[in-house]
C-alpha cells in the first residue's frame, strides 16, 4: 500500500510551500491535488493555473482530484492536462457520463452500488471518507463497509482498479485498510509530513 500527500489550499502561495516541503522528503513518488470550484461545495480552491509550478517536479506525478460541477469539468479538465497533471480524478456524482472516465471518485454520501455499473471501465476508484472539500475530519466508519465491497467486487469479477481511500486516515488504520485491499491511501500534506 502506498501513502500519497493530498494538497487542498486556497492561496497559491500556501499551495507551493507544502508541495515543496512534501517533494524535500524524497518519500513520495506521487501528490493528489484536490481542486473545489465553489459549486461542488461551498468551499474553493486554487484554480488550475496557478499549478503549472508542479513541472519542476518531474520526478513525481501529480493526480488532479476534481470535485466540480458537470458545468466546470470541461474546463477543468482540459486545465489539468495542460498543467500535466497525471492522473485525473472526477467525482461521479458531478458528472452527467461517468461511464467515460477511467478514475472516478466516490462521495462519502453515495451508496457503493452507485459505482457498480461503472466498474469495468474503472483503473482507480477514490473513496471518500470525509465530508468534500475539507480537511481535518474524521474518517467514517461506513466507509469500511464500501472498501469490503470493492475489494469483494474486484476480486470477483478480475476488475483492474486500484482503491484508494481519502480524508480522515490516521497512521494506526494503515495496517487493517491494507488488510482490506487498499492500494493507495490519500493524507493532508500537513499532517502526513508530521507521520
Amino acid at each position: 500500500m502506498k501513502i500519497y500527500p493530498s494538497i487542498l489550499f486556497d492561496k497559491k502561495e500556501e499551495a507551493e510551500e507544502w508541495i515543496k516541503k512534501a517533494a524535500e522528503t524524497e518519500k513520495y513518488e506521487r501528490m493528489q491535488v484536490d481542486f473545489v470550484d465553489g459549486e461542488y461545495t461551498t468551499h474553493k480552491t486554487v484554480p488550475v493555473e496557478a499549478f503549472i509550478f508542479i513541472k519542476k517536479y518531474p520526478h513525481i506525478k501529480f493526480d488532479a482530484h476534481l470535485m466540480v460541477t458537470q458545468n466546470n469539468i470541461d474546463k477543468y479538465l482540459s486545465e489539468c492536462k495542460q498543467a500535466g497533471f497525471d492522473r485525473i480524478i472526477v467525482q461521479m456524482e458531478s458528472v452527467s457520463n461517468p461511464e467515460k472516465y477511467q478514475a472516478l471518485s466516490i462521495d462519502i454520501h453515495s451508496p457503493v452500488k452507485s459505482i457498480e455499473p461503472y466498474l469495468k471501465n474503472l483503473n482507480y476508484i477514490n473513496v471518500m471518507s470525509i465530508e468534500p472539500g475539507f480537511g481535518g475530519q474524521k474518517l467514517r466508519d461506513e466507509v469500511i463497509k464500501k472498501i469490503k465491497l470493492l475489494s469483494e467486487w474486484r476480486e470477483f469479477h478480475k476488475f483492474k482498479y486500484l482503491i484508494c481511500v481519502d480524508g480522515g486516515v490516521e497512521k494506526e488504520m494503515l495496517p487493517e485498510l491494507e488488510k482490506l485491499g487498499v492500494d493507495e491511501v490519500v493524507v493532508g500534506v500537513k499532517r502526513l509530513l508530521q507521520w
